[in-house]
């Protein structure tokens, strides 16, 4: 196969996996999606060998085997000498393989080197395993958030457009690979957030002149006079010491009655004064699920 013939083939099985590719995805449409994108993807490796060089596609490319196999349209004279073989061996590497060679001529593959070989053992499972040995929800995830970045980066290298894999579903794809993207990061900053204040709160708990200031000042936030707010005990969601979650009313107004009135309450903030933690963001609260507070889970 050409370099154009492997392209060609990814961008038609990438494609074929990408109209699956949804936050909402049952099992066989991951089974399906992952199938096809894994074969898609074993193709772009070796387009991306084929446009070097397409003898490094082949297991065996010495000019014996790589001359009959890929040039033997090109013969002008009888090989009287038997310089090549009159039974070539076709096979090409596996995706393993072309996933080590592709290293050396992509950045792509590189940036994306472990997700490739994630993607590679799934393929495994799928060929040759149950098909109960698929970790739906990682291989659902790698779909979702990561497929779409892949083969961005690689795509860009080489300046083939990704609607070539994607089509109609390119800006659905990328705008949810996007946002994924940005929820991962962000809960890495929360846990490397919380993490920090759980070691300030451990590295304080030595200190009974400190914990006994500690319980002082919550007790005294508890008891904070507030026409508007009210104040609950929460554990904290660093050090699960006793924190103050300040508690907030909704209020609607009814145009008719010319009144306003109470719709609900909700979680304004988090002070812990053991391990100093603060939440005031929206994001930070929904991530902790400072909520709970009020429905008791």
């Amino acid at each position: 196969m050409t370099a154009e013939e492997y392209l060609a083939d990814a961008q038609r099985l990438i494609g074929m996996a990408s109209k699956e590719i949804s936050p909402n995805m049952n099992d066989q449409e991951v089974i399906a999606s992952t199938m096809f994108f894994s074969l898609g993807v074993e193709r772009l490796l070796k387009f991306i060998l084929a446009d070097v060089n397409p003898v490094f596609v082949l297991s065996n490319g010495d000019f014996k085997n790589a001359a009959p196999c890929l040039y033997k349209h090109r013969f002008v004279n009888d090989d009287q000498h038997k310089v090549t073989s009159s039974q070539p061996d076709h096979d090409v590497v596996s995706f393993r393989l072309a996933l080590q060679r592709a290293l050396l001529f992509s950045n792509g593959v590189k940036d994306h080197r472990q997700l490739l070989y994630t993607l590679a053992n799934h393929r495994d499972i799928l060929a040759h395993r149950p098909l109960s040995g698929l970790d739906i929800p990682k291989a659902k995830r790698l779909l979702t958030k990561d497929a779409y970045k892949l083969l961005n980066d690689i795509c860009s290298e080489h300046s083939i457009p990704t609607n070539g894999f994607f089509g109609e579903n390119n800006d659905h794809l990328q705008t949810l690979s996007n946002r994924l993207q940005e929820e991962e990061a962000f809960a890495q900053d929360m846990e490397a957030r919380l993490e920090q204040h759980r070691a300030l709160w451990i590295d304080r708990s030595s200190s009974p002149e400190f914990v006994s200031q500690a319980k002082n000042q919550t007790a005294s936030l508890l008891l904070l006079p507030d026409q508007d707010f009210s104040y609950e005990p929460i554990d904290c969601p660093a050090c699960a010491q006793e924190a103050v979650a300040r508690i907030e009313p909704d209020y609607d107004y009814d145009p008719v009655e010319r009144i306003s009135f109470v719709t609900g309450v909700f979680v304004d903030s988090i002070n812990c004064c053991f391990c100093d933690l603060q939440l005031t963001d929206y994001e930070e609260l929904n991530y902790v699920d400072a909520n709970s507070i009020l429905s008791g889970d």
